[in-house]
């Protein structure tokens, strides 16, 4: 009898937790894949790399003027893709903001000896070129764009808006960090990491000894984005964990201090328990979005 009674309980339990779970599917579902459209693949340059995906929300045709996130995948500047930044735009656009994110040129075997960063910043000047016109074609009108990142990708976010916010297609409010480098130099990274990384963005081979030396330290300026920090850049959200072993933390302490010193306003999450995928803190980690939409209301418009 009794084992009947507790067989009786377990299922019951188990049909609770089933319809919580059913139910918790159905609330994410209603929340984050609904008031938008997304259109997949779009062209945006010369080759196969060149495809970025835009989430468009349900309401942006009725605003007078709609902001634009362009959200950039990191993987080492090698690897990655723009479905990993899927959920970040859905949440923004969720929130009645276009997002938008895309594949670039990676640096390969193939393409190692020409490859430059710089290649990069032009793609995303065309890139955001084609966000302009895409979103001019569904009737809706955008003049600015804040840009953000990931690890490599928040590099290139920090890079181009601080190198090219002047000339960009769209005026670029803020930018965003998440565990992204922004001093590449020996004194950060010390000098064999430096070289690698230098020889890898520049095209120029760099050695250690010229990291070190400060031989190398003009054109290792010209792929660090602190270097092009002055009071004009846009505000900045930074987040990065204390347990970084991938982007010392160093990066953002670094940017920081250069940030604060051209009066420019910033925030920083720190994540002191985090490693590079920056998960440890859940709670702070969350904060973190929070503020990005935040900024958006604060920035657009």
């Amino acid at each position: 009898m009794e084992n009947k009674i507790y067989s009786s309980i377990i299922k019951r339990i188990f049909l609770v937790i089933l319809m919580a779970l059913c139910l918790s599917v159905i609330l994410f579902c209603a929340y984050f894949l609904t008031g938008y459209k997304v259109y997949r693949d779009l062209s945006y340059g010369e080759t196969e790399h060149n495809v970025m995906d835009v989430y468009l929300p349900d309401d942006a045709g009725g605003q007078e003027e709609c902001g634009v996130v362009l959200f950039i995948h990191g993987g080492s500047w090698s690897g990655g893709d723009k479905s990993e930044e899927d959920i970040r735009c859905r949440m923004v656009a969720r929130q009645g903001y276009i997002a938008a994110t895309l594949n670039y040129t990676l640096r390969t075997a193939e393409n190692a000896d020409d490859y430059t960063v710089f290649w990069v910043l032009d793609e995303i000047d065309a890139a955001l070129l084609k966000i302009k016109d895409f979103a001019e074609e569904k009737g809706i009108k955008v003049s600015e764009v804040a840009i953000s990142g990931y690890s490599a990708g928040a590099h290139l976010a920090l890079l181009y808006t601080y190198s090219r916010g002047d000339t960009a297609p769209l005026e670029i409010v803020f930018t965003s960090s998440m565990a992204g480098p922004a001093d590449i130099s020996a004194d950060v990274w010390g000098a064999d990491m430096a070289a690698r990384i230098g020889t890898l963005l520049t095209g120029e081979k760099i050695t250690a000894e010229d990291a070190y030396s400060g031989a190398a330290s003009e054109l290792l300026s010209t792929i660090s984005p602190i270097s092009y920090v002055n009071e004009g850049v846009p505000p900045t959200i930074i987040i990065h964990g204390g347990r970084d072993t991938t982007v010392p933390e160093a990066n953002a302490e670094s940017l920081i201090e250069r940030l604060s010193s051209c009066s420019i306003p910033h925030k920083y999450v720190y994540l002191e328990n985090s490693d590079h995928l920056l998960l440890q803190n859940p709670i702070k980690h969350l904060s973190y979005y929070r503020l990005l939409i935040e900024y958006c209301d604060i920035y657009f418009n």
